[in-house]
């Protein structure tokens, strides 16, 4: 193995990893593949021009899916059609890594990059006899992989040649992909070439299925910031009409976003970071200093800023979704910096005149008014007599008001709170979740020793988390009822843990997602045998597969 190019090493450790036999060649076979869709209509006359070329040549020209499956294969060879035909090089039959080991098609797909395999190399013995080289193209629109393209022939005639001609070949059926591309895609691409030309800018086009982006967005913006910049562009995107808004990245910079609608889903954004270090005028207050799990800044920010307001007894308006914590964030607060005094939530379903009178009425306690958006008339004038009682002694009590992201705080509250705070979705602090799960388990587990394993941590890392941290706290409960003790496994998590859907699910379609979790996760990942077992066609469950954003559970 040490002779072996560092490339083919990396494809022999994931082969045995995923526990390929290297004696034994079984590739599955799918009979409901897309032979007629937009793939074949832009390869077809490609892989006309490179069979001619190779017609004396004995080698075969092969057209594969994005998931490795053979879609068509051009060989005029006898001896080594027969041979092919052998070792199941034929349409239907997939060729991915996880199936028959390393090779050229299931390479490519698995690394996206240009793959040459030579005899031996091989990962399974009975593909020796055969050297094959193996381009991947990608939508140039969406920047996915779309399929691939492969040649084939007998070991003995590899030649590097072969490579150049796989990489030319997926370079034209990229063009063609292109040109028969939808009208609203060729609108959409022109518009962001067009704003692309001026050069320098961090520019993203973001549309319900595409995102495209410059080098210089690229560059500025990591996984999370891209959630960010979506989820203010679809606000943005309402009106119908150009905005231009502040939004703070994940990494505390504040950026400037101009937004303008582009068709009737799309939108053109550039990007222009207008503070570097957005957290230099905060105190030095960290998650950890509150007894908090994170280390994202854009969280670090929401608590140096409500510390800040707490010191100065300052009303604040804690915004944000539901289950982010901003309850917990103002009771961490509280404790940091006065543990002995009342800490008083008051609920929009209590009788407020008693509550109130029952709040704190000695320096440094703090009063929580929940959901302040749900209160009645009644309470809520109770409440701004109360509030209005203690104004006289500004030092008395810390008023901390929350509400939902988007809910309509009343114009007598509003006039009350000088400062508003958004505590950021867990999907915009991601990494987070690194350090909220082991705090989770400690909480629940009261003594008891459970941890995260490496692959249940993969699937959390990659869930979208709709809910926040109040549904990562319920998906940890849920492991916990399969794992008393030890290390949590994938199989312990909830099925919406398995996807990575950025919405809410209707009823129906978290019915539907959960079964197919529960049958990818009863068949070791085997989507094939997933299907057979929920009564489905192979091309459907691909299909749901990539709806709900499934995570692969092999």
């Amino acid at each position: 193995m040490s002779s072996l190019r560092p490339g083919i090493v990396e494809s022999w450790r994931r082969c045995s990893l995923s526990g390929v036999a290297c004696d034994d060649l079984a590739p599955p076979y799918f009979d409901d593949l897309d032979t007629e869709g937009r793939l074949m209509g832009a390869a077809a006359p490609v892989l006309d021009r490179l069979e001619q070329t190779l017609s004396d040549a004995g080698a075969s020209v092969i057209l594969a899916d994005a998931q490795g499956r053979l879609l068509d294969r051009r060989v005029s060879e006898p001896s080594l059609r027969r041979h092919l035909d052998r070792i199941r090089v034929a349409p239907g039959f997939s060729y991915a890594e996880e199936h028959v080991g390393t090779n050229a098609v299931g390479t490519a797909c698995e690394t996206r990059q240009i793959a040459l395999v030579v005899g031996s190399e091989h990962y399974t013995t009975p593909l020796h006899a055969v050297a094959c080289a193996c381009a991947p193209i990608i939508d140039r629109l969406t920047g996915r992989l779309t399929g691939l393209v492969n040649i084939t022939s007998w070991y003995q005639e590899a030649s590097a040649l072969m490579s150049a001609l796989v990489w030319g070949a997926a370079e034209d059926i990229e063009r063609r992909l292109l040109e028969l591309g939808s009208e609203r895609e060729r609108m959409l691409l022109q518009e962001f070439m067009a704003a692309q030309r001026h050069g320098g800018q961090a520019i993203v086009m973001i549309a319900d299925d595409l995102t495209m982006a410059t080098r210089e967005a690229t560059d500025l913006l990591t996984p999370c910031d891209h959630t960010i910049v979506r989820d203010k562009v679809a606000e943005l995107s309402r009106s119908g009409a150009e905005h231009k808004a502040s939004v703070e990245l994940s990494r505390g910079e504040w950026a400037t976003i101009r937004c303008r609608p582009v068709g009737p889903d799309g939108a053109m954004v550039s990007i222009s970071v207008t503070d570097k270090r957005g957290s230099q005028s905060r105190p030095r207050v960290r998650p950890a200093d509150l007894k908090l799990a994170g280390t994202s800044t854009v969280f670090a920010n929401v608590c140096a800023d409500l510390t800040m307001h707490r010191q100065a007894r300052r009303a604040v308006l804690v915004q944000g979704e539901p289950g982010v914590g901003k309850l917990a964030l103002a009771r961490a607060v509280h404790f940091r910096y006065a543990p002995d005094k009342p800490f008083v939530v008051i609920e929009p379903t209590e009788d407020m005149a008693i509550r109130c009178r029952a709040a704190p009425g000695h320096p440094a306690g703090t009063v929580v008014l929940r959901h302040v958006e749900l209160f009645s008339e009644d309470a809520r004038a109770a409440l701004v007599e109360w509030w209005d009682a203690i104004a006289e002694d500004a030092d008395r009590v810390w008023v901390v008001v929350t509400a939902e992201a988007g809910a309509e705080v009343a114009d007598d509250l509003l006039s009350r709170l000088p400062v508003t705070l958004t505590v950021p979705p867990l999907r915009h602090r991601i990494e987070d979740v690194r350090e909220l799960v082991p705090a989770l388990l400690s909480s629940f587990t009261l003594g008891r020793f459970v941890s995260c394993g490496p692959a249940a941590m993969r699937a959390l890392m990659h869930s979208a988390w709709p809910g926040n941290v109040a549904e990562l706290a319920q998906a940890l409960r849920h492991a916990l009822a399969r794992r008393r003790v030890g290390q949590i496994q994938p199989e312990d998590l909830p099925e919406s843990c398995h996807a990575g859907a950025g919405r809410v699910l209707s009823r129906w379609e978290s019915i539907e997602r959960d079964a197919i979790v529960r049958a990818l996760l009863e068949t070791d990942g085997d989507k094939a045998a997933a299907a057979d077992l929920l009564g489905l066609s192979r091309a459907t469950i691909y299909r749901k597969i990539n709806t709900y954003r499934i995570i692969d559970t092999g």
